[in-house]
């Protein structure tokens, strides 16, 4: 189990007490940690349980931290949250049921923890949304925050992750190995970021742009050039799934008509940040210091 740290001690705190309650407790918990949020003597009091590993210097990536905390793990299964998602009381135990099938990468549903303000539904609609509700069955894409492995099928690509562990890369090598992906409605998380306007910006900004740079890699001139180009069409059709997705499932209505402005502007903002990275092929410079 490895929890990666957005937030900071407090949410993580809650994260962690989430998975001391589970009804089938997690075999290990790593929190890989990064030393320019301080310390972790008080936290390691309260979660003896819990093994931190401290980055080797300060303003690690959050796909670096992955990195640390899954070369570390020892279980047959390695699962990945992160401190602003609160796991269901049974998160553990269905993860391990999940894996009695040969699937080699399990992820899970995302529900909203709620009330919340616009910006950070926005934000959750932007992000998660896609995960809400999942039907049980083969899925293209899995959140970070809430996605199971086999230890074995991990380490059969160890050279995609062993710098830097991108979900989106990861997964593309595993489906290029003829391995499943699956997604479970019984493996359940809650998710609430409190963020303000301009982590918000930042985040879809450089997230967007990551996605970008990592998905052109040996790509030819010709075909990044037709992904960028298509990045103008991407803002309606990002925002047409979410709403799609809210019809369908018919929750959530009103929080969606209530922030429909802030996603709007945030699916834009994705949409030039994956402009910038096929143009460029590089991840935003700063995204390192930013990112904690």
């Amino acid at each position: 189990m490895v929890v990666i740290t957005v937030e900071g001690p407090v949410r993580l705190r809650q994260c962690l007490a989430a998975l001391r309650a589970q009804d089938a407790a997690p075999a290990e918990i790593l929190a890989p940690w990064d030393p320019a949020r301080g310390d972790t003597a008080s936290l390691q009091r309260e979660f003896p349980e819990v093994r931190f590993l401290h980055a080797g210097c300060a303003h690690w990536t959050y796909a670096r931290l992955r990195t640390l905390g899954v070369s570390q793990a020892k279980g047959s299964m390695v699962a990945l949250t992160e401190d602003h998602f609160t796991p269901a009381a049974d998160w553990c135990r269905q993860i391990v049921a999940a894996h009695a099938a040969p699937h080699a990468a399990i992820g899970g549903a995302v529900e909203k923890d709620t009330p919340d303000k616009a910006l950070n539904w926005a934000f959750y609609f932007a992000d998660y949304l896609r995960y809400l509700d999942p039907c049980e069955g083969p899925s293209p894409s899995l959140t970070d925050g809430n996605v199971t492995y086999k230890r074995t099928a991990l380490m059969e690509i160890a050279g995609v992750w062993q710098a830097e562990f991108h979900e989106n890369l990861v997964h593309r090598a595993l489906a290029s190995r003829g391995e499943s992906l699956w997604l479970s409605p019984r493996i359940v998380v809650r998710q609430k970021r409190d963020v303000s306007f301009r982590e918000a910006v930042y985040d879809r900004y450089a997230f967007g742009r990551l996605f970008g740079s990592t998905r052109v890699e040996g790509l030819s001139t010709i075909d990044r050039v037709k992904l960028a180009l298509a990045c103008g069409l991407l803002p309606p059709v990002l925002v047409s799934r979410v709403i799609q997705h809210v019809l369908r499932t018919g929750r959530y209505r009103a929080a969606l008509l209530r922030t429909l402005p802030a996603l709007c502007l945030l699916s834009t903002i994705w949409a030039w940040g994956e402009f910038a990275g096929y143009c460029t092929g590089r991840p935003e410079k700063t995204l390192a210091a930013r990112a904690q």
